[in-house]
């Protein structure tokens, strides 16, 4: 099993990092006209609780990171206690129960304002998408 990392720490984003530009150079095939941006701003981190701020841009070329708030088509911001739950379900191997649980808990966190999603997933590609969702996947075998 690989290490485990505490989400939206250096270390987690690096590896994030990692992840997402090996499954872009690798898939980039099945989205050769991409354009899109992402942004998650995670704040109270611990163990100091500073707020992360995970930013990239995906092109049919590759991906580039920043760790500036930028403007996306995607924008995901929450507090790392609300995110957490998320980041660690892996959807893949995930139960209906533990699918259904997650889901109420993002319903109950946007609802409670510690969560909130601006822009539309659907403006990237379909291959894109895949990427991302395998990207999450391997994410939460390693979070903390």
């Amino acid at each position: 099993m690989s290490e485990r990392l505490i989400y939206a720490t250096p270390a987690w984003i690096k590896a994030m990092h990692g992840i997402l530009a090996d499954l872009v150079e690798e898939h980039r095939g099945a989205f050769p006209d991409a354009d899109f941006t992402m942004c998650e701003i995670i704040t109270d981190v611990p163990p100091d609780g500073s707020t992360a701020v995970l930013a990239a841009h995906i092109t049919g070329q590759g991906v580039t990171f920043s760790q500036d708030e930028i403007e996306a088509d995607v924008v995901v911001r929450g507090d790392h206690a609300a995110m957490l739950p998320a980041a660690r379900l892996n959807r893949r191997t995930a139960t209906p129960e533990q699918a259904a649980a997650q889901a109420a808990h993002s319903l109950e966190m946007a609802k409670a304002g510690r969560v909130s999603v601006r822009g539309d997933m659907r403006k990237a590609p379909k291959g894109l998408l895949r990427v991302l969702g395998e990207m999450h996947d391997r994410l939460a075998e390693i979070t903390a």
